[in-house]
This record gives C-alpha cells, sequence and structure tokens, in this order.
C-alpha cells in the first residue's frame, strides 16, 4: 500500500475522523534529513497495509496543519489514534522507533487514550494593568492587528541575520501591500523580549511571525527564513479573494 499524501483541506476527514491509527510524517522538500524518511515511511506502509495510515504532509504547503500542532522541527512524525494526537517523534529516528511506537498505540486499541498536547497558540492571558509595560502592550498590539502582519526580529551582529534579512526584504520589495514590522534587536530589545512574552515563542534571532487577530499563524528562524516561504506563507494565511 503506498504512503498516502495528506492536505489541510482534507485532514479532519482523513486523519480526524479516523476511527484507527494514523502514522503522519510532516516533511518538505529542502528538508535533508526528511529524504531518510522516504524508504522507512514506504516500508511501514507495505508492513502495516490495512492496520494503520501512513500517510505525508508537506510543512511547506499545509501551514495551518503544521501551526495546529505545533510542529517546530522537519522531520516530525504525528501519531494519531481515533482522531487523537497520541505521540510525537521529531527528527529522523531508526525503523525500528517507529515499529515500536505503531505496535506499543495497536496494542492499546480500544482503550481510553491520553492525548498530548497539539498546541495553537494564542496571547499569553494578560497580567494586571498595574504590572504591564509599554513593551508588553506594543507586543499585544502587533498580534491583535487585524490583518495577517510579518513581524521580523533581527540582529544587526549575526550573520545568519543579516542573510534572512536581505530575504525579509526582498519580500517587502515585492509585496508592499503586506503590513510589516521590523523589530532591531538591539535597539529594541525590551519588544523583542515582550514579542517573546506575549507570543510565547522561544526569542531566535533571525525570527519571522506572522501574526492577526491575537495569534501566531505561522513563523520561522534562521535559515528557514527566505521570500519563497514568506510568500507561501501569506498565501496560505490570507483569505481568498
Amino acid at each position: 500500500m503506498p504512503v498516502a499524501s495528506l492536505t489541510d483541506g482534507a485532514f479532519s476527514t482523513d486523519v480526524l475522523a479516523n476511527p484507527g491509527l494514523v502514522v503522519v510524517d510532516v516533511w518538505a522538500e529542502w528538508c535533508t534529513p526528511c529524504r531518510a524518511l522516504v524508504p522507512i515511511f514506504e516500508s511501514l506502509a507495505a508492513r502495516y497495509g490495512g492496520r494503520v495510515r501512513v500517510a505525508k504532509l508537506d510543512a511547506d504547503a499545509n501551514l495551518e496543519t503544521v501551526t495546529r500542532y505545533d510542529v517546530r522541527a522537519l522531520p516530525t512524525v504525528l501519531i494519531f489514534q481515533g482522531g487523537v494526537l497520541v505521540e510525537r517523534l521529531s527528527g529522523a529516528r531508526a525503523l525500528g522507533t517507529y515499529v515500536d511506537a505503531i505496535e506499543t498505540h495497536l496494542a492499546r486499541e480500544g482503550t481510553a487514550v491520553t492525548a498530548v498536547p497539539s498546541v495553537e497558540r494564542t496571547m499569553a492571558p494578560p497580567p494586571p494593568a498595574a504590572a504591564e509595560s509599554y513593551a508588553i502592550r506594543e507586543a499585544r498590539e502587533l498580534l491583535a492587528h487585524g490583518d495577517a502582519l510579518l513581524v521580523f526580529k533581527h540582529s544587526n551582529s549575526c550573520p545568519v541575520s543579516f542573510t534572512a534579512k536581505r530575504q525579509y526584504d526582498q519580500f517587502v520589495a515585492a509585496n508592499p501591500d503586506v503590513p510589516t514590522r521590523l523589530v532591531v534587536v538591539q535597539q529594541e530589545r525590551e519588544l523583542s523580549s515582550a514579542l517573546e512574552t506575549v507570543s510565547r515563542l522561544r526569542h531566535e534571532s533571525p525570527q519571522a511571525l506572522i501574526v492577526r487577530e491575537g495569534r501566531v499563524l505561522w513563523d520561522a528562524s534562521h535559515g528557514n527564513i527566505t521570500k519563497p516561504r514568506l510568500e507561501q506563507a501569506f498565501v496560505t494565511v490570507r483569505p481568498p479573494g
């Protein structure tokens, strides 16, 4: 049985509504370690055909699911049982690791399952007004932007950050209609720290966030910040029309 391909639009039907075990390989074309899982998942699909649904999800083309399940590293394997996320395995593992995980969950079929965190990121609850700094208020205002807003955090002392900044600049020049906010960490350190607090994302530099109405819709850091990925992210998070 071949490895099935999943999409955001069919994820609920193909995975969440499936009463059995579904193993999902979240991958990307540019991800070198992901290639190591191709023969492994083909082997799993052949081994468990008819008993387990073995599938793959392109992270770049399905950002809604990636965000919903807080996938921050590739490859990541998500295991669902009866529509419930019961295990996640980040990084490429040996075939035996996935076989052991599948056998463990098959043995539990028919029993109650315990979900692992799927993490849909939202704003942190506001602290008492008296304790809220100007930087926290500004960070909340940025995340509460009504349209999808690109926030780019840049360090002017980091070579990797300069490379990502060029990609950001190219994106901005090609997409003048997209609202953006550049945060230079050395000059706006308090705001940078406040964004970490409010978004609940660990600070990295460089770091790109797409935010709207109090939610982080997409994020990337370091070499994952490229003009094509930013453009694909906005295609995904913006409503059609």
